[in-house]
């Protein structure tokens, strides 16, 4: 196997996972540590190395789409590595394991295939909706002790919340820690960048017109000059430079705006 096809990983997890232009190699455990909250995008490949899996302590969010899975599988999975010799088969790797503070987590679109357990959860508190677990080892999903029975079509594993209210677990605590963040970062920046963009239209309009009156204000025609004086040049020329100043300005704060509103998506 060639590591310059891979981006290697180990260790634990950044608060968002991409999918880049080459699939994670696992060389290590990969963890979502306590307190953490860790969102895998759409298309993100994590291929395993031998000896090692995926161990979740915080809150673990895959956004995996139809089109797009999130794939946890063998390094020797030919479907995604296609520069891998060998076969894959059960027990590659050790699989994924979900504690019993990993409260909330959730998992969608997503496949887990070759591993000794596929999913392990310590709490019955998590969301499968959908998940593919096929060609794992000993067992495709284990929640609190009990094998769950899983076939290689989709499965969904849904606690409701009445579920979860009627277990006496704050309900608050299956909330996205990152929520608020976010919806203050979306909103705000939509607002700011709808009122700067609105003042840069404004000043960029004002300043066509001042700059149409200073052309025709800078004549030698004494006729034309009759109407003005040097203090209306002056004038009209400081109104303009404020006006390019002022759409300058708008158009600044309506980019930051609308970049603040597309980084909210990210995490």
């Amino acid at each position: 196997m060639t590591p310059s096809l891979f981006d290697t990983i180990a260790g634990p997890l950044p608060e968002v996972v991409k999918a880049g232009k080459r699939p994670y190699l696992v060389v290590g455990d990969i963890e979502v540590t306590a307190n953490k909250a860790v969102t895998i995008g759409p298309g993100v490949v994590f291929l395993f190395k031998n000896f090692t899996g995926m161990h979740v302590s915080g809150k673990l969010t895959v956004e995996g789409t139809r089109e797009s899975p999130v794939i946890f599988t063998s390094e020797n999975d030919r479907s995604v590595n296609h520069a891998t010799a060998l076969y894959p088969n059960p027990y590659d790797w050790n699989g994924i394991y979900i504690h019993a503070d990993a409260i909330g987590s959730s998992m969608a679109f997503c496949k887990v295939m070759y591993s000794v357990y596929g999913i392990i959860s310590e709490t019955k508190f998590i969301k499968l909706d959908p998940v593919i677990l096929m060609l794992n080892g000993k067992s495709n999903l284990v929640i609190e002790g009990k094998e769950q029975p899983v076939t290689d079509k989709p499965y969904r594993y849904v606690l409701s919340t009445k579920d979860v209210v009627a277990e006496g677990v704050p309900v608050k605590i299956l909330t996205d820690p990152l929520a608020k963040r976010r919806a203050a970062l979306r909103y705000s920046g939509i607002v700011v960048g709808m009122a700067a963009s609105v003042a840069a239209v404004y000043y960029g309009l004002q300043w066509n017109k001042d700059q149409a009156n200073l052309s025709s204000m800078s004549t030698n025609d004494p006729l034309a000059l009759r109407s003005y004086n040097e203090s209306d040049w002056f004038s009209v020329r400081s109104r303009r430079n404020n006006d390019i100043y002022y759409t300058a300005i708008g158009g600044v704060l309506g980019l930051i705006g609308y970049v603040g509103f597309g980084w909210s998506f990210t995490f």
